[in-house]
């Protein structure tokens, strides 16, 4: 059942970004849905339980995959990434057929960064209009709507804050805000919540459904920098240096920071010219200092919480094996 609908929700994507014009951005923003792996669509989902009209859930379901298709374009552009799911990113490859086809650099560049920002921007609207076309009591469309408010606007004050804090070593609860508003809102809690909410659960599980979102979304990050660091980049379809050269405030890098060991290699850390040998360093220290470990174990016992969580709120059995099975997904992930 699980899978059939997640086949609709692609083809519904799919068919909401079909270019009309046969315009370059459309094309992008076709492109730029492929190959995802429907995560925030199987979380509302499994929310959402079986009682659900079909055309609900995969309307729901394209919706909150193409908001997060609209956020990963932002994110590489303000990053500086090159490379997303294997593939070149919206901005650069923008920016090299511009190069190609005979501009100056400077204006090919300009080309990549406009490319980005409205393509992302067609594929926010087209999954905002989306939610708009849920069939849904008008007070229960309000409540979604509302939603996917907070969790954008939490998204955008996250992605400020990390750009901030680049190459700064915060506080930990700083970073436990930044990995919430940044990624867990938008990707977990919102799709757990959207789903209850058209599920028609209690407002008490629609709640509790947000809190485990936002937890399991925390940890979710967590893998996501350990992957960005130690992750294989042909398996993750991202640069394994990136975050080490931009000085992303990480968790990983914040209790390496307890440790003596760091202090070597501290200055080499957000150092966008910093070769591959120092790079290396880096990674050898942040696993001497055993924050590496450390993380792990936290992640570890922070998977078993919520596991606990889980299986104390009113769900059907299966709506909790999944989302147990989800949970494990996040952290054993390898992209």
């Amino acid at each position: 059942m699980m899978e059939h609908l997640l086949e609709s929700v692609r083809d519904r994507v799919n068919s909401l970004m079909e270019p009309e014009h046969e315009h370059v951005i459309e094309r992008l923003a076709k492109e730029s849905v492929c190959g995802g792996k429907l995560l925030r669509p199987r979380l509302l989902i499994a929310a959402a339980g079986s009682e659900v009209e079909t055309d609900t859930l995969v309307r729901a379901g394209a919706a909150v995959e193409l908001v997060h298709a609209s956020l990963l374009i932002h994110d590489d552009l303000i990053d500086g990434d090159r490379e997303r799911r294997g593939k070149p990113s919206v901005a650069f490859a923008a920016e090299v057929s511009a190069s190609r086809s005979g501009l100056a650099e400077d204006h090919a560049e300009r080309i990549g960064l406009t490319a980005a920002v409205v393509t992302g921007d067609i594929l926010l609207a087209r999954g905002l209009g989306e939610v708009a076309r849920i069939d849904l009591p008008i007070d229960l469309r309000r409540k979604a709507m509302d939603i996917v408010d907070r969790a954008m606007s939490a998204a955008a004050t996250g992605e400020f804050d990390d750009v901030w804090h680049a190459g700064q070593q915060p506080e930990e609860g700083l970073i436990t805000s930044l990995l919430e508003r940044k990624t867990a809102d938008y990707s977990f809690r919102a799709p757990l919540e959207l789903g209850a909410l058209i599920g028609g659960r209690p407002d008490a599980v629609v709640e509790r459904l947000g809190s485990v979102g936002l937890r399991m979304g925390v940890l979710y990050q967590l893998r996501d920098d350990v992957l960005g660091t130690f992750g294989d980049a042909g398996i993750t379809g991202k640069s394994a240096l990136s975050d080490l050269k931009t000085g992303a405030p990480t968790m990983l890098v914040h209790l390496a920071s307890q440790s003596a060991s760091w202090n070597a290699v501290a200055d080499h850390w957000g150092d966008s010219d910093a070769d591959f040998e120092t790079l290396t360093r880096i990674r050898v220290a942040l696993t001497e200092s055993g924050a590496l470990e450390q993380l792990h174990q936290r992640m570890e016992h922070e998977v078993l919480l919520l596991r606990q969580e889980i299986a104390s709120i009113a769900l059907e059995a299966h709506a909790r094996s999944e989302l147990e099975r989800l949970l494990l997904r996040t952290v054993e992930r390898a992209r």
